[in-house]
């Protein structure tokens, strides 16, 4: 028996010994049969006495006694829990021995090919098998016999899965239960092409079929991910087989897997909870040939859409229905994967994530939302079928309200772009299918009780899917958080706010709200702000108000909240204050759902902040006023708050520019909050950050002071336990660019002494949490910045020392979120630009050639734009190098080349700005021939902006630099003359040009080119055509006026006035008011002028003045 039960399990063993995870698992089998004592020994020499040799029984000839003793035994291994290892082992063992009998051993009729020795033997055919050595069915030596003695029931196989779920995990677990199948395709599949099979006993018309699909329910009855896999992995390989033998004209199988096969793998998924698991199934989700989304219920989804659109006849049987797409729908909603996912089966990576050959890339909302979109075209194939109706009790894919309200809820919380356009989409389906809207056009239904009515229900819906208030409300909060909300955006959400209450309006007149449909909330938690989730995610809340929400459609405080930040985020403050009255209104008329509070009217507050003018800081107060009027009268709910004051200050420096107070205006009012008892009152670091911002737009010379002040103002706070005053890396980059861009001493020293201060702190981790005063990129170019504006000669070393100084925080990765970036290296080679050394052009290329180097590495952050190169030409220029004009040049061409060649750089592309600098650089160069040059810089401005690239179309500022440039001509008086005479062209065409017309600095450019090109004797005809052109123009400021003078006999200019005053003791009150009428003529500040500045202005009310 000993010899007869080795060899068997030799046989038995040998497609599981191939596996190198069985090897473990095998030793620890051994080891716990020699240490087996009492019941267990006993069980096992029960087993080898009971498990015959194939020579002694070959299969099919067992009684049906034995097969009912390892039936029972395999029971019993299961049952007995000891020696786990070695119970799986002999358990799946039986089982194996039970298949071979019912079979009739066709997976033991192998023999090696070309191999005498063996002969077909079963030792042969373990040995060559654990050698990988080749194999070939023979049906010639044992007669082939099934036994039918054997039924599926003694196999157990769903107590050994079981068994084995628990002993294993992930590929491991997978491996052996393929295992399992494979021993069942090998005694199973083909059975009816074996030669002879007539002549043994065999019935063509009774081949056995793999029990494929009671196997994947018995996985998917374990719900683990490992055995979910495993379900999967069977299920196609299941497919795969009928696709082989469909291809070859055979007959493979009876009871092929339906819809209902897939989505109990699918419901097995949604269970487990998807790939919680990763180490569990990650390498067997390797064994998927397909894979279409990292969530494994919408991956099996998607892979049987494939296929029934592939063959809609040949696969109708797996046709997916409302279960299959609410069990992914739920799946996808509850992981919310926060990466991406790629889809597409082409490329070397099978449209895994990462892979190189990605089709597209789309979020969670967006999977939801193209699963209800089949969802209802396979519904609405089926409403086009003749004859469909509700009453076949066949499979429906009309999605039902927590459908809807699902995918709604997973476009809500991924909120990507696009997804408002979505959820506005699977808005108007539920209005269109519950009557709400027309069927054709997208206007209230004007018989709006027909979605309740009862009579007509062959033309309903079958599902009440009326949009409910949050379905509204999420709808409206994607809206709000678009990029770019316009005035289409405000007219779109009132439509849908006015739904709201025509809806309201039925509820009341005809059923009540609490006639509807009620579900529970768990499936639908719209991704509302925290503050607005407070009227009915509170646990204390009102319970009624929370049913009203999931069964009433009509709005609430969240709805108008929502409504009032979408008319804010488009700029219609006056809009929003009209909504804002309506909500008072209806509140006082009974409504107090819509009741506002302190969210509405802050909101209110926030639009009006945004208009940047003396109206929307009125207005502001106004609110604020009213807000703590309405409070002390007893409305504590719209009592204002810190984010209310706030809201006021930042609507104050919208309106610096054109109120000279603001900055005191805001220190009283932070001076009040600093005195208010109410903590919900007191100033935070967001209030004081406001405060350094508008000391800084204001421009005054405290700005940098204050800006300081305030600062350790915060930490005294702080440190005086009022928590809310913790200062952060952000108000400390404010207070830095505060003094950036400020004109105060030693500004640069002290923004960098705020940085060191922010890096102590952090370093030591002061002020409870360190994290907090990190510094970041922009406190070190804030600080580079105010080196590169300061007139120190250290300016542009310190810079680049700061540049350095975080590439090696980056390196050591010691400096968190420090990363230099383009802005960083543009105002370190503005420093050197605005530092006036010799070396600055030199020191400027470097790091311009450093970043174009780091462009090449891949890291794109560091990309030069037109803006760094520009900066280095201004650098080349200061340093007045005789070879600057070259390297201006040289970049010029490098940036045209970037922005030109295959897949340009659109970001680096020279632009009028550039060209301006070059026509500068051509002005202080040492070329004699400078007009020649500035001629060919504005011809080919002239033909790129021709050939469609309007970035260098030629403004005022070129032919300001081009007079300029032409003027510092050297030369004999023929070349000066070329040049005076390229100047005039270039004159009549700014005269002739409608797009564009001279400025304050034209003329005297065009005059400094006379003074040095012309002589006033020899050149009278030229001089005085430019002189007719100039007071044509109207532009005879106070500066044109002294050139002029100091450039032309006193005598030519009295002729011209027609006068004999000095016209050294003349202003440009005094000149003609055609001469100044397109200037803004400043206050006479002589007092000797008094008369002059009267009769100057009687004249421009009443006319000239006589000669």
């Amino acid at each position: 028996e000993e010899d007869d039960y080795d060899n068997n399990d030799s046989i038995m063993r040998r497609r599981s010994d191939d596996n190198n995870n069985n090897t473990e698992a095998h030793a620890i089998s051994q080891q716990e049969q020699h240490t087996a004592t009492g019941h267990q020994r006993n069980l096992l020499e029960y087993t080898k006495s009971i498990l015959p040799s194939f020579e002694t029984y070959p299969p099919g000839t067992l009684s049906y006694t034995q097969i009912i003793q390892m039936s029972n035994c395999i029971d019993q291994w299961i049952s007995s829990g000891e020696h786990r290892y070695l119970g799986g082992e002999q358990a799946v063992l039986l089982m194996r021995r039970l298949l071979v009998e019912r079979g009739g051993g066709r997976s033991l009729r192998k023999k090696k090919k070309n191999a005498d020795n063996n002969n077909g033997s079963a030792d042969g055919a373990a040995a060559a098998d654990n050698n990988n050595e080749e194999w070939e069915f023979d049906s010639t030596e044992i007669p082939w016999r099934r036994n039918e003695d054997v039924t599926w029931e003694m196999y157990h196989l769903h107590s050994i899965t079981q068994y084995l779920n628990a002993l294993y995990s992930g590929p491991e677990f997978i491996s052996r239960v393929l295992d399992i199948v494979s021993a069942f395709e090998e005694e199973y599949v083909n059975d009816t092409d074996t030669v002879g099979l007539n002549s043994n006993g065999f019935n063509h018309d009774s081949h056995l079929e793999v029990p494929y699909k009671s196997i994947i329910a018995s996985l998917c009855d374990l719900r683990t991910p490992q055995a979910a896999m495993a379900a999967e992995l069977i299920l196609h390989r299941f497919e795969e087989q009928l696709r082989v033998h469909e291809n070859s004209g055979s007959h493979y199988h009876d009871n092929l897997p339906t819809t209902e096969t897939y989505n109990s793998v699918i419901a097995c998924w949604q269970k487990v909870g998807g790939y919680n698991d990763p180490s569990a199934v990650s390498t067997s989700a390797d064994m998927l040939p397909y894979h279409h989304h990292p969530n494994p219920c919408s991956n099996l989804l998607s892979h049987m859409l494939q296929l029934y659109h592939s063959n809609p006849t040949s696969f109708e049987r797996i046709r997916p229905d409302s279960i299959s797409f609410n069990f992914a729908i739920s799946s996808i909603s509850k992981e919310q994967i926060k990466a991406s996912w790629t889809s597409g089966d082409d490329g070397e990576n099978n449209g895994r994530r990462g892979g190189k050959n990605n089709k597209k890339s789309d979020t969670i909302g967006k999977q939801c939302y193209d699963h209800l979109m089949s969802m209802l075209d396979f519904y609405n194939a089926d409403q086009e079928k003749d004859g469909y109706s509700l009453d076949d009790n066949k499979p429906s894919c009309a999605p039902d309200l927590i459908t809807f309200s699902t995918v709604l809820n997973a476009l809500g919380r991924s909120n990507q772009l696009g997804d408002d356009g979505r959820a506005r989409e699977v808005l108007d389906v539920m209005m269109h299918l519950s009557r709400v809207l027309d069927e054709k056009e997208d206007n209230v239904n004007g018989n709006i009780e027909d979605t309740y009515g009862e009579d007509n229900h062959d033309q309903l819906y079958e599902f009440d899917v009326v949009p409910r208030n949050k379905h509204f409300n999420v709808v409206l909060a994607l809206m709000a958080g678009k990029r770019r909300v316009d005035d289409a955006t405000v007219e779109s959400a009132k439509r849908y706010v006015g739904i709201m209450e025509l809806l309201e309006n039925k509820e009341e007149e005809e059923i009540g709200s609490t006639d509807r449909l009620d579900y529970d909330d768990n499936h639908f938690n719209p991704p509302f702000q925290e503050e607005q989730q407070q009227g009915f995610n509170d646990d204390n809340g009102d319970d009624d108000q929370m049913h009203s929400m999931m069964t009433s459609s009509a709005p609430d405080i969240v709805t108008y909240n929502t409504l009032l930040s979408i008319a804010a985020r488009a700029r219609f403050p006056k809009q929003a204050e009209i909504i804002l009255n309506e909500m008072i209104e209806k509140s006082a008329s009974g409504k107090t759902r819509v009741k506002p509070d302190r969210i509405s009217f802050n909101t209110v507050l926030l639009a009006w902040s945004k208009t940047k003018n003396i109206e929307g800081k009125l207005r502001t107060e106004e609110l604020l006023h009213r807000m703590q009027e309405m409070a002390d009268n007893g409305d504590t709910d719209v009592k204002p708050d810190r984010t209310s004051l706030t809201t006021v200050i930042n609507a104050i420096i919208s309106s610096v520019k054109r109120n000279n107070m603001a900055p005191f205006q805001a220190e009283q009012i932070i001076e009040r909050m600093v005195n208010n008892n109410d903590p919900a009152m007191r100033p935070d670091v967001v209030t004081y950050t406001s405060l350094i911002k508008c000391w800084s737009e204001s421009g005054r010379p405290r700005a940098a002071d204050r800006a300081e002040e305030i600062i350790n103002t915060l930490h005294q706070r702080y440190n005086d336990g009022f928590e809310e005053c913790k200062p952060d890396a952000f108000v400390y980059n404010v207070a830095m660019n505060a003094l950036a861009k400020s004109d105060a001493p030693h500004s640069a020293e002290r923004a960098e002494a705020l940085l060191n201060r922010m890096q102590d702190r952090y370093n030591a981790g002061d002020d409870g949490d360190g994290a907090d005063l990190a510094p970041t990129t922009q406190s070190f170019s804030s600080v580079i910045l105010a080196w590169a504006r300061s007139n120190d000669s250290r300016g542009a070393m310190k810079a680049e020392k700061l540049l350095q100084t975080m590439h090696d925080l980056e390196e050591s990765g010691t400096g968190g979120s420090v990363s230099p970036n383009t802005i960083c290296y543009s105002t370190c080679i503005l420093a050197w630009r605005n530092s006036g050394r010799s070396d600055a052009g030199k020191r400027a290329d470097a790091l311009l050639k450093k970043m174009e180097q780091y462009e090449n590495e891949g890291r794109y952050n560091l990309k030069p734009n037109a803006i760094t190169y520009t900066n280095a030409m201004e650098a080349w220029i200061v340093s007045r190098k005789p070879e600057s004009l070259e390297k201006v040049e040289s970049i010029l061409e490098r940036m045209i080349d970037r922005s030109s060649s295959r897949g340009g750089d659109s970001d680096s592309a020279p632009t009028s700005t550039t060209f301006n600098v070059v026509m500068k650089a051509v002005r202080h160069s040492s070329n004699r021939m400078k007009y020649q040059k500035a001629e060919e810089l504005l011809r080919r401005m002239k033909e790129m902006d021709k050939n469609g690239d309007d970035r260098v179309k030629p403004n005022i500022f070129t032919y300001n630099a081009f007079f300029s440039a032409c003027a510092m001509t050297k030369g004999n008086n023929q070349e000066k003359n070329s040049a005076f005479s390229s100047v005039l062209n270039a004159l009549v065409e700014l005269q002739d040009s409608k797009h564009m017309r001279a400025d304050a600095y034209t003329w005297p450019a065009v005059w400094k080119a006379c003074e040095n090109l012309l002589d006033v004797k020899n050149d009278l005809a030229w001089i005085n055509r430019i002189f007719e052109l100039t007071i044509k123009s109207g532009c005879m400021n106070e500066l044109l006026f002294n050139n002029i003078r100091k450039f032309l006999p006193p005598q030519y200019l009295q002729k011209k006035l027609k006068t004999t005053d000095d016209v050294w003791q003349m202003t440009v009150h005094d000149l003609p008011p055609d001469w100044t009428c397109n200037i803004k003529l400043g206050r006479v500040r002589n007092g000797n002028n008094n008369h002059s500045s009267n009769r100057r202005t009687k004249e421009r009310k009443f006319g000239a003045r006589k000669p």
